[in-house]
């Protein structure tokens, strides 16, 4: 809701303050007053062509800004223009005027003699034809089916694309393989590699020592053995005559029967160090093999027999892509006739709610003096497929509108003037349920109208801002009487320059000004009493 607009230097306008109603705000003045130039502020939030002629005289800028408010929500929106540059304002922040846009069409509605953003734009017709259908539900769940096939249709696009690429890349996936799978490569194997490696290089040296061990412990006359076993007796002698001995009488005997298993151990050694250079060599190769292969794929040997893994399950699965595709088609298939059963229901749907939509509009439009006119709501039935859905569906909805008799309706965007346009996006916004808490704006809506039409004008204004806020430029009486809150934009000279203002009229002034409408510069006391009675006819 745009709830206060400022406005300074623009055009006639050197000041103006004015705060809204949330729900029907008009209006009126003596042609020329400024009233349309207000209209013009709020699109300088829309439009960034902003011309240094439009800054009031000799001032060297012009200000718009708009307080928006929604629940406890509030937006500031504001421009500034010099002769020389232009700038934008978002809360406060300095923004981009592609920013500030953004937000003002997302918070305005304006629908004026060359405003009909809405209408024009085709897309929008579905739009309207569902939320006056009340399709959301519908939609909501066709939406789902259609991001699901584009899902399925994606996946089978991919699978398709490796397909075409399989042999390439099984040709990549072998060679990667083998040159893991060459290796044997198993879980620590680095580290026992390692370990052999160190063995095999110094087998000559664990052979001499082991020996020499083996003869020092055990073999020869002086061997470990045969002193322990010469000494046996001695320490038999002091264990019985000390008992505190007798641990360490246990601990000599220990040693003494563990020397043979010792040296039955070095003695194998042989057979396991025996040095053996084709294995060096093998081992030698492998560690080198290894690393290369760490280096390459900047892993460790943990990370190499993972990739291992992983390059296997992509080769199983590019060699089982048939059976992928497959079962991706059936899928797609059974996805397809979930969303063309939704699609079907939806297009039943807008079929009844464009003729039910056609019917009221052209009923609306006679009451606004086009008694001829005709509206048509049309929908082209395109079938989805695998390649074509949509999340909205697949038909394309488009208004079609004739003014003249005898004339078949056109497209609306190609045969609607401007006051034709105004005039049903009246009767279409006063039909529709699909906004609430939106601010519209109408510049001159009630332009050649008059009478009856005025009256019913007005009625559909008032429905409108029940739920709504409506900013209304009017210079007909029977319009303006259903004002929430009236302004008065007034026009005066003074030191020969044209001053124009703004404010909220009072029971007396509005009565007044109404009977202005009525009757123009010719007030009196029959006047004011026909104002008054037309105002309190609008409070039943």
């Amino acid at each position: 809701m745009l709830s206060y607009l400022k406005v300074e230097n623009l055009a006639v306008v050197e000041k103006a303050g004015l705060d809204f109603s949330p729900h029907l705000n008009v209006l009126t003045g003596e042609t020329g007053a400024g009233k349309s130039i207000l209209i013009d502020a709020i699109m300088l939030l829309l439009n960034k062509k902003a011309p240094a002629s439009i800054i009031r005289g000799d001032k060297d800028k012009l200000t718009v800004e708009a307080l928006f408010s929604r629940d406890d929500e509030e937006t500031v929106l504001k421009r500034e223009v010099t002769r020389s540059k232009s700038l934008s304002y978002l809360d406060g922040e300095l923004a981009p005027f592609a920013q500030v846009k953004e937000k003002a069409e997302a918070l305005l509605n304006i629908y004026g003699q060359r405003d009909h953003v809405f209408l024009l734009n085709t897309a929008n017709h579905q739009v309207y034809l569902d939320q006056f259908a009340q399709n959301a539900a519908l939609l909501e769940q066709l939406a789902a089916a259609c991001r699901q096939l584009r899902a399925l249709q994606a996946r089978w696009d991919g699978l398709q694309e490796k397909n075409r690429q399989a042999q390439e890349r099984l040709d990549y996936l072998g060679f990667q393989l083998q040159e893991i799978d060459a290796l044997g490569l198993k879980a620590g194997d680095d580290a026992l590699w390692q370990e052999r490696l160190k063995i095999l290089a110094a087998a000559e040296t664990i052979l001499e020592r082991s020996d020499a061990l083996v003869e020092d412990f055990y073999q020869k006359d002086e061997s470990v053995y045969n002193q322990l076993a010469r000494s046996l007796a001695a320490t038999d002698y002091l264990a019985s005559l000390f008992p505190e001995f007798a641990h360490f009488r246990e601990e000599i005997d220990r040693f003494y029967n563990l020397l043979p298993e010792i040296s039955a151990y070095l003695n194998s050694l042989a057979g396991k160090v025996e040095f053996n250079e084709n294995e060096l060599n093998e081992i030698s190769e492998k560690l080198a093999r290894l690393e290369k292969l760490k280096a390459k794929h900047k892993l460790d040997l943990e990370g190499l027999l993972a990739k291992a893994g992983q390059l296997r399950a992509e080769r199983d699965e590019l060699l089982n892509l048939h059976f992928s595709l497959s079962d991706t088609e059936k899928e797609i298939a059974r996805e397809l006739e979930g969303y063309r059963a939704l699609h079907g229901q939806l297009r039943q749907a807008r079929r009844q709610a464009a003729k039910k939509l056609s019917a009221l509009v052209v009923k609306e439009l006679a009451l606004l003096e086009m008694e001829k006119a005709r509206f048509e709501v049309r929908c082209e039935e395109i079938e989805p497929d695998a390649g074509n859905v949509a999340e909205s569906g697949t038909d394309r909805i488009e208004f079609y509108f004739s003014s003249n008799p005898g004339q078949a309706p056109g497209r609306l965007k190609d045969v609607a003037s401007g006051g034709e346009l105004s005039r049903l996006m009246l009767v279409l916004k006063s039909l529709g349920n699909d906004e609430s808490g939106a601010t519209f704006i109408f510049d001159e809506i009630d332009s050649g109208i008059g009478g009856k039409t005025a009256e019913f004008v007005g009625e559909k204004l008032r429905k409108i801002a029940a739920a709504n806020q409506v900013i209304c430029i009017s210079h007909l009486p029977q319009i303006a009487r259903f004002a929430d809150r009236h302004f008065l934009i007034r026009k005066e000279f003074r030191d020969n320059r044209t001053y124009s203002s703004a404010a909220v009229l009072e029971e007396g002034e509005r009565v007044r000004e109404i009977a202005r409408l009525m009757a123009g510069s010719t007030i009196n006391a029959d006047v004011l009493k026909a104002a008054e009675l037309l105002l309190a006819r609008s409070r039943r």
